[in-house]
């Protein structure tokens, strides 16, 4: 009984072990941490990035300083890029190659002089600054240029027993540049809508932009979607707009059907913006078809991870059963051998 216990006991560890995700520590051999080096013009001494007034025609330095906070050598990539509204709705600052929609104003990386890309090597403790040129434009502009020096490096992987996953650290110091004070208001259009599958989820992707030169922060979405009698509500909050940007914003729509889908948007910002979209778009059976094959895949996929690992509960368990049967059996036998010979004595 008490062998019985201990196998069960054992089973039950082990499954609990298999299914509940692996607890992992990150060593922190390699790590880094970047600072804004904040000019005489910067506006606000008390932010963390660059928000800098500027004169036409002056060049102006941006100077990040990157310090090795781990304990074995680091190597750090910095670049100067565009700022982006990436389709989840945030501003992104990582991509080398984005280009402003509807721009009036030159995009941040156009005014670089010189390189717009560079890496440091920093031995253990060690701090260096890496410095960008920007020069102006030749007159003075509304709204701000916006992007962002971005760092990043290869830092300690995750180590476990049974994985070991390579890590990726980024980093960025946001830049505003501003020439005039003349307040600018964002500039929103609902330009497109189309059916699509995200992660598993059938939806509708709705083309929005801001062509004004500002960006928008705080920002709350409120959408009521009708196909038929059925109406949907959707809402997020803490969205983020870039000035000068298009993205397709994905709002989920349960079992999308073929027909018409009409669908009403109000975005408000806490600065007080707000605007209204109508949109009405119709899904061909063709469209919501490959939408549901898309699911099913998606569904599939994940349907194999379940089998897979019911698969390997089911091996283990085979494997922990004959391994106790094997050993019982063992034991029974030497204890067996060992009474007869103690009974020659």
């Amino acid at each position: 009984m008490k062998k019985l216990t201990i196998f069960l006991s054992t089973m039950m560890l082990l499954l609990v072990g298999f299914l509940l995700p692996t607890k992992v520590d990150a060593a922190a051999d390699k790590s880094y941490s970047v600072q804004a080096v904040l000019p005489d013009n910067q506006i606000d001494q008390n932010e963390s990035y660059f928000d800098l007034k500027v004169e036409p025609k002056k060049e102006q330095t941006l100077k990040v300083m990157i310090i090795n906070t781990g304990s074995k050598p680091i190597k750090v990539a910095a670049e100067v890029n565009n700022a982006y509204t990436a389709d989840s709705g945030v501003i992104g600052y990582d991509k080398y190659n984005v280009k402003l929609y509807k721009n009036s104003n030159p995009s941040l990386t156009s005014l670089v002089d010189g390189k717009r890309k560079t890496s440091v090597n920093l031995k253990v403790g060690q701090a260096k600054t890496v410095s960008f040129v920007v020069k102006s434009p030749p007159e003075e502009y509304t709204g701000i240029i916006l992007g962002g020096v971005t760092t990043t490096a290869n830092v300690s992987p995750t180590k476990s027993k049974n994985i070991n996953i390579k890590n990726q650290v980024r980093y960025v110091k946001g830049v505003v540049l501003r020439s005039k004070d003349d307040g600018v208001v964002p500039d929103m259009h609902l330009t497109n809508a189309f059916p699509k599958a995200v992660a598993g989820n059938s939806g509708i992707a709705y083309t929005l932009d801001n062509t004004a030169p500002i960006n928008i922060n705080e920002v709350t979405l409120k959408a009521k979607i009708t196909h038929n009698d059925k109406t949907s509500d959707y809402n997020a909050k803490n969205l983020q707009i870039a000035p000068n940007s298009k993205f397709n914003y994905f709002i989920p729509v349960k079992d999308l059907n073929s027909g018409k889908y009409k669908a009403k948007i109000t975005i408000t910002s806490k600065a007080g913006y707000k605007k209204t979209f109508t949109r009405t778009i119709t899904v061909s059976k063709r469209s919501a078809d490959a939408i549901e094959s898309q699911q099913n895949e998606a569904e599939g996929r994940h349907t194999n991870q379940w089998i897979i690992i019911i698969i390997g509960i089911v091996v283990l368990i085979f494997v922990v059963l004959w391994m106790y049967l094997y050993y019982s059996q063992r034991n029974k036998t030497t204890g067996t051998h060992g009474k007869k010979s103690r009974s020659r004595k």
